[in-house]
């Protein structure tokens, strides 16, 4: 989102301004992830640096595979982690667990079927620019809340409320909820994961010296209001 690539263009201007363009948006981006996880209370974990900032917007067609919250098939969802690498069941749900902080717009919120859902439709109703919390629990607090509520049928995503439907994951969901430390040691393991995943066409690019576009001149805010409505 625009405001979210501020706070990263503003930190490489004064990191540009102390060191040169010496760090890419892309690090400054993970290394900002991070901080936020242990700033809120979550766990520490290596970021591997060096990576490059891209030379255009990802592709349409690699934006459209990114799993929407409306998804309900936990099948889907591990196909599509385990298509880049990453298959494992545990790996799915321990990212999912992000969801830890952050709030959603309306229109992601899933459909009315239960108490719970009621409640968020009536509040959206009531205001349609509300945004909700993703995790009732502990909003604000990295920790194990999200699974928490998930046990108690408190998903806000169908994407969400799929985990503790499903064989597959909702036994990690319940040991996730009743051990903090456990979710914490996933999650390390799966973040590290994803940050080695690699790109389409290797690591690519140049250190931009404003992250808002390339160094030809090219913008890319249209292009991360679509990336931010799409995930």
């Amino acid at each position: 989102q625009p405001r979210a690539l501020q706070l990263v263009e503003d930190i490489r201007a004064k990191v540009h301004a102390a060191c040169g363009p010496t760090v890419s948006c892309t690090d400054i981006s993970a290394l900002a992830t991070r901080a936020a996880v242990v700033l809120s209370g979550g766990p520490t974990y290596p970021v591997p640096l060096g990576q490059l900032d891209s030379l255009a917007p990802a592709p349409l067609r690699l934006v459209n595979q990114l799993p929407g919250p409306g998804t309900s098939s936990v099948q889907a969802l591990i196909d599509l982690f385990g298509s880049r690498g990453m298959g494992d069941a545990a790996d799915l749900v321990a990212l999912s667990g992000g969801h830890t902080v952050g709030k959603s717009k309306c229109a992601f919120v899933r459909p009315v079927d239960d108490a719970f859902s009621r409640k968020m439709a009536a509040n959206c109703s009531a205001n349609p620019n509300t945004k909700q919390d993703l995790d009732v629990v502990t909003p604000i607090t990295f920790d194990n809340g999200y699974y928490i509520a998930l046990t108690r049928k408190q998903g806000v995503f169908t994407s969400d409320m799929a985990l503790i439907l499903d064989p597959q994951t909702a036994a990690i969901v319940r040991r996730f909820a009743q051990d903090k430390a456990a979710f914490f040691t996933q999650f390390v393991t799966s973040i590290v994961k994803l940050s080695k995943v690699p790109r389409p066409g290797g690591n690519k690019g140049e250190i931009r010296r404003n992250c808002f576009k390339t160094n030809s001149g090219a913008r890319l805010v249209d292009v991360v209001e679509g990336f931010a409505a799409s995930a």
